[in-house]
């Protein structure tokens, strides 16, 4: 599920800036990126959204900036620019070339120039006033997934209505079906007999267990109970495995009706098997989206 906050707060000489944004992802996957960010921020932050995110891809970047003079620790590489200058001054002497390096692109070549903080031990009060800060800036981070879980909820519900009353005329239809396939089978079995002496409760039998191999009865009836089910589970307002939950139903729903298309020759029942199908693949792209 989709989500987004930020947010940036100061204290003493602390600036922290937080961004957290999610991506759809079957699993729970967290990464920390940004300047300044410590294991023990990462670790606070952890401890802050265990009980709250169960999948997604979740990046927070953590902008940490300590104006304390002392907490800064400016490291310059001598050796390896003494190096890089030899190897120009060699480049210039063999080709008579007029190259030039300024100042600014010797620090941007990559471990001649690197700033790094030391001192993010937090005091008791600055690491009180940090964790209130993220907890709010999470909270917004959740309302804005739950916006998004709101509209999901709504075409999980849409996808279902048509689901089931497409169903409903699977179920009507399958009655005379039946009626047709037992008399289908009688006829075959009595033209097959052709003038062989056989009692009619024997035909009758043989063409009963034929028509009870193409019954989609059960089939239909765990449709509707999946449906329901699933139905029931979008309304809930937390679990830990709904998303989980929801996808184990939907390739249930997957099963039964492939089970009933496989069944059924049927080209009446097989335009809603078809919308029916259509709709199981809407709500597992749904599902997918859901924490």
């Amino acid at each position: 599920m989709t989500g987004f906050a930020q947010g940036r707060f100061s204290l003493d000489k602390l600036s922290i800036g937080i961004t957290i944004k999610s991506l759809n992802h079957r699993f729970l996957d967290i990464s920390f990126k940004g300047s300044g960010t410590s294991q023990e921020i990462e670790k606070m932050v952890k401890e802050i959204i265990k009980d709250d995110l169960h999948r997604g891809k979740v990046e927070i970047v953590v902008d940490f900036f300590n104006f304390d003079q002392n907490s800064w620790d400016i490291q310059f590489n001598e050796y390896l620019l003494s190096n890089i200058l030899d190897k120009v001054l060699h480049f210039k002497k063999k080709y008579k070339s007029e190259l030039s390096l300024s100042l600014d692109s010797l620090l941007k070549i990559p471990m001649i120039f690197h700033l790094e903080q030391t001192g993010n031990n937090l005091s008791e009060k600055e690491r009180s006033v940090i964790e209130k800060n993220i907890k709010k800036i999470f909270l917004e981070f959740i309302k804005s997934r739950e916006e998004e879980g709101r509209e999901i909820s709504k075409s999980i519900v849409s996808s279902l209505e048509i689901l089931d009353k497409n169903v409903a005329i699977v179920q009507k239809k399958t009655v005379d079906i039946e009626s047709e396939l037992f008399q289908k089978y009688r006829e075959k079995i009595k033209k097959f007999l052709n003038d062989i002496d056989i009692d009619d409760k024997r035909v009758f039998q043989e063409a009963a267990i034929l028509a009870e191999k193409s019954c989609v009865t059960e089939e239909v009836n765990r449709l509707m109970t999946h449906s329901g089910r699933i139905r029931n589970m979008v309304k809930k307002k937390k679990s830990d495995l709904l998303g989980k939950e929801l996808d184990f139903l939907t390739q249930e729903l997957l099963r039964e009706i492939s089970t009933i298309s496989a069944k059924t020759n049927s080209m009446n029942i097989h335009e809603n098997i078809i919308m029916i199908r259509r709709e199981i693949e809407k709500i597992k792209q749904q599902v997918q989206n859901v924490e």
